[in-house]
């Protein structure tokens, strides 16, 4: 018996060793990487080191050579230490993108961008990467542009600035634009760092030499004349920190086929924190973040479409769940947004947006305001917590609408059916009220504690349990206050 024993114990041990003489990895590929938390079990895994042929051509050759051969699933691994990339396209990849941390491998760009053959030859939405379709993820590393204008030429609208680092979508001109497939799309422990350039060469004279460092949906600079397909696909976000561009991430044009995740961002010293803007018949949800020291907006939720979606009838509502973030804003800023305007530019075809909003930290500095709903219906908004000094916790109004095309001033909406309770204030000491129902609100429900200040200006809302005052009003947010105003006008030419 023990004989036997050690047969088979021999056996094994041949049969390991054998095996340990191919690994199954390419070569260039550290298998041992295959092993550990984050990596695929039986995936390829192939080690692109910055400057691999010690040319000085920078990087972009080895990291596309290494993607273009990859079977799917494998991990393309960068190691510490700094790449110099110029422009990027994958299109249909199948794996992953992984540094070494987002302090260790750096990506820098390599030489300047030609912005106007994307644009004007292309009809795409011009940038540094862009990934069209696929199964990708993106991680650990730091995309960084340093100072200084990073374009060859100029851009027709935003002078030397450059729209965007990293553009995502399930298609485009180029890329299964007559069969659009389901799209995966994780980018997770990345930093976005934009740098700066003389206001001259900015975009409404801000510094920011990137515009949108993370745009996800349309890839197109102008739609096609035949219109476009909403953005298919399930895109996260997760646990990204964005620093010192015009604004932080955006979604736009998702559709029913597609959900969109940001979870455990950062968002510090950019113009716009967040924007969400043109979807429709999807679901976004937007947790554990948090925004700091905008400039204009922490977060800005729109079913405006600038124009540029003529083609879409939504058949259900977009749903956006934001819960447990924290706004931590400058002066005078609207920390939270939420506003449709196709009640008034597309009313036979619109769908109200529905926002859930609970369990947010917001701190407001003076003349601010935590949560703006204008033009919604059904707005929920419960749980939060408002400390500072601003000037509205929660302000429910109508608010003017401008034609895309025309700019012609449509009027304000309605906000409707809001339903607020549960939300905290004892921190807030507003210089207005704690919560404001404008004149164009109505059939609200506002539930307080007997502390909470109010001023009702609507119509048929019920108020319960707060101190009424009397006050004014403001005419709240426009679609004017945001650049792709005079973006999508460029559509209309």
């Amino acid at each position: 018996m023990k004989k036997l024993f050690f047969l088979v114990f021999g056996a094994l041990c041949l049969l390991i060793a054998s095996c340990s003489k191919d690994s199954g990895f390419y070569p260039g590929s550290d298998p041992s990487l295959a092993l550990s938390k984050g990596y695929p079990a039986h995936g390829p895994v192939v080690v692109v080191p910055p400057n691999k042929d010690g040319d000085d051509d920078g990087d972009t050759d080895d990291l596309m050579a290494a993607i273009n051969s990859a079977e799917p699933g494998t991990v393309i691994k960068l190691t510490e230490g700094t790449y110099e990339v110029g422009l990027i396209e994958l299109f249909g990849f199948e794996g992953q993108i992984v540094g070494s941390g987002r302090d260790k491998t750096i990506i820098y760009p390599a030489g300047l961008i030609a912005v106007r053959p994307q644009s004007d030859d292309r009809n795409l939405l011009p940038c540094w990467w862009r990934i069209i379709g696929g199964d990708v993820i993106i991680s650990d590393l730091t995309f960084k542009t340093g100072d200084g204008i990073l374009i060859s030429d100029v851009d027709l609208y935003y002078n030397r600035v450059l729209a965007s680092l990293l553009v995502i979508n399930n298609y485009d001109e180029d890329f299964q634009k007559e069969n659009p497939k389901f799209m995966n799309f994780t980018i997770r422990n990345v930093n976005f760092v934009g740098g700066k350039l003389d206001p001259a060469d900015g975009y409404l004279g801000t510094d920011f030499n990137v515009l949108m460092p993370l745009w996800i949906g349309m890839a197109y600079w102008w739609p096609p004349v035949d219109g476009i397909v909403l953005t298919k696909g399930n895109y996260k976000v997760v646990n990204c920190y964005f620093e010192h561009c015009y604004q932080g991430p955006e979604f736009f044009s998702l559709g029913e086929d597609a959900i969109g995740t940001i979870d455990r961002i950062k968002v510090n010293n950019c113009g716009y924190g967040l924007a969400c803007l043109a979807n429709y018949n999807t679901r976004i949800n937007i947790t554990n973040s948090s925004f700091t020291n905008s400039l204009t907006q922490d977060i800005w939720i729109d079913d405006a479409d600038w124009g540029l979606i003529t083609n879409i009838t939504p058949f259900k509502r977009c749903q956006y769940t934001l819960s447990d973030n924290v706004f931590n804003s400058l002066p005078g800023v609207l920390s939270l947004v939420v506003n449709d305007s196709w009640g008034l530019t597309k009313p036979d075809i619109y769908q109200p947006s529905l926002s859930i909003i609970k369990n947010n930290l917001f701190r407001l500095s003076d003349g601010g305001t935590g949560i703006s709903i204008t033009n919604n219906i059904d707005g929920i908004i419960r749980n939060n917590r408002f400390i500072g000094t601003g000037s509205v916790g929660v302000y429910v109004d109508g608010a003017a609408v401008l034609d895309p095309v025309t700019f012609e001033l449509l009027g304000p909406g309605v906000a409707k059916n809001a339903l607020i309770l549960g939300n905290n204030f004892t921190g807030l000491n507003p210089a207005t009220a704690d919560i404001v129902l404008g004149e164009n609100s109505m059939d609200c429900t506002v539930v307080g504690s007997g502390k909470e200040s109010v001023i009702d200006n609507g119509t048929n809302n019920a108020v319960v349990g707060m101190k009424r005052k009397t006050g004014g009003n403001h005419s709240g947010p426009t679609i004017r206050d945001n650049f792709r105003m005079w973006h999508g006008r460029r559509h209309n030419k």
